[in-house]
């Protein structure tokens, strides 16, 4: 055959198409097509003959049972709070298909003894609660599962703070650091409960400070070795809190000196650094700006000059601050000495009684004749004072309403002795009538 005419012969046949009964004379089609063709009948059969080939329902929920004695003793599931499974089902085709995951009803049960808390091996169990029951349950998958029981537990801790470091600049002072919520209460199994040793911010350098600085952190929980506890490990656990508010407050740091106080001071008497000396004089505090603008120096309490004589002139002060300082150094008394050297005592008999404040529809009477009064000042002042310069002073003020007889604390007036003062306590007897 000529080359021409072979030519035409493959153009003739190219012309006639491609021809679908012609795969069937090859082999290698014919394997496929049959494997295929039988697949399709299988998953036919399988859908529509449901009464040997079992339909899958999805997602079943699963009621978490445990027996009544463990729930009598305290125990309860912990792990799985939830759970699904896939039952299959098998029966009449229309009745099988109309069966959802709410027509099952599958639960848990404990086959063993349960004793403690432990982890235990439930076998499930489902039962038909729709209205369609003509199907027969065949399997669960999965048809056991673990269920982890334990006591509850709750128990609060303090926010630790320890691991926050800081350096304070120069003039100021760092403070202790304030936490908001100061305290988490964390419940959940009794035994991951109680393996927590503290609540933490957990570590972190804030390098130098000048002013108060905020931030907020994460709670980490430690165990009793210090070491921290994953996140899936106590993902049982319930904090009331997860994060706090952190604020660190920066203050600035300044000394204060202190003021000595007196009342009854006698108005000659000049009450000087020569006269009054004291033991800290001053303060190292830490405060605010706005407390080192109201505030010069620390106000000592007073010292009634009733007190003082040449034997009893040095006092132990209390220190009070105002409650926004910090008292650095701890300083919590201050010595306050009087020098009174050239300073004597002399005892006088007092006849000269005066009543203050008495209403006008009163009159009052003093018993006391005379009163023995010690007088402390210079003692060239002391020389020269008679009981013509004393007068034993009543203040009714605060007793206006008061009838008969009565003791009352008197004070002592001191005339020509400008730097005089009486010491000790008096009193005089007195009688007050209506007029």
């Amino acid at each position: 055959m000529s080359d021409k005419k072979k030519k035409k012969d493959e153009e003739r046949e190219a012309k006639k198409g491609f021809s679908i009964g012609a795969l069937f004379y090859n082999n290698k089609f014919v394997a496929v097509f049959s494997v295929l063709t039988a697949l399709v009948l299988w998953f036919s059969m399988a859908f529509t003959n449901t009464e040997e080939f079992p339909v899958a329902i999805r997602d079943v929920p699963v009621t978490i049972k445990i027996p009544e004695a463990a729930q009598t003793d305290g125990l309860k599931v912990f792990s799985p709070t939830e759970q699904s499974v896939t039952v299959y089902i098998k029966g009449n085709s229309l009745s099988v298909h109309n069966v959802t995951a709410d027509d099952i009803y599958v639960e848990t049960r404990i086959t063993e003894t349960v004793s403690g808390a432990k982890t235990y091996l439930a076998t499930l169990s489902a039962t038909k609660r729709g209205y369609v029951t003509d199907y027969e349950i065949d399997r669960i998958e999965p048809s056991i599962i673990q269920l982890s029981l334990d006591y509850s537990e709750e128990k609060t801790f303090q926010i630790d703070t320890s691991g926050l470091t800081a350096s304070a600049a120069e003039g100021y002072f760092i403070s202790s650091p304030a936490v908001v919520p100061e305290s988490v209460t964390i419940s959940g199994p009794k035994t991951e409960v109680d393996s927590i040793s503290k609540v933490s911010v957990g570590e972190r350098d804030l390098g130098e400070l000048s002013e108060t600085t905020r931030l907020s952190a994460d709670l980490i929980l430690y165990d009793a070795n210090n070491n921290t506890i994953s996140k899936d490990k106590y993902s049982q656990l319930s904090l009331s809190a997860e994060t706090v508010d952190i604020t660190i407050p920066v203050l600035v740091r300044r000394t204060l000196p202190f003021t000595a106080n007196f009342t009854n001071q006698p108005s000659g008497l000049k009450l000087d650094s020569q006269l009054v000396t004291l033991s800290p004089s001053t303060i190292e505090l830490a405060g605010t700006a706005e407390d080192f603008e109201a505030y010069k120096s620390i106000q000592l309490e007073p010292i009634d000059f009733s007190q003082i004589s040449p034997d009893t002139c040095e006092f132990d002060i209390p220190v009070t601050l105002p409650s926004s300082f910090r008292n650095l150094r701890m300083i919590d008394t201050v010595t306050v000495k009087l020098n009174l050297a050239g300073y004597s005592t002399k005892t006088i008999t007092a006849t000269n009684f005066k009543v203050n404040n008495l209403g006008r529809e009163y009159e009052a009477d003093v018993t006391t004749s005379s009163l023995d009064v010690v007088v402390v000042g210079p003692e060239e002042e002391l020389s020269n004072l008679t009981e013509s310069n004393l007068v034993v002073q009543v203040d009714m003020a605060q007793q206006s309403n008061l009838t008969g007889h009565t003791e009352m604390p008197a004070t002592i007036s001191i005339s020509g002795g400008s730097s005089c003062w009486a010491y000790g306590s008096y009193k005089v007897n007195l009688s007050v009538n209506e007029r």
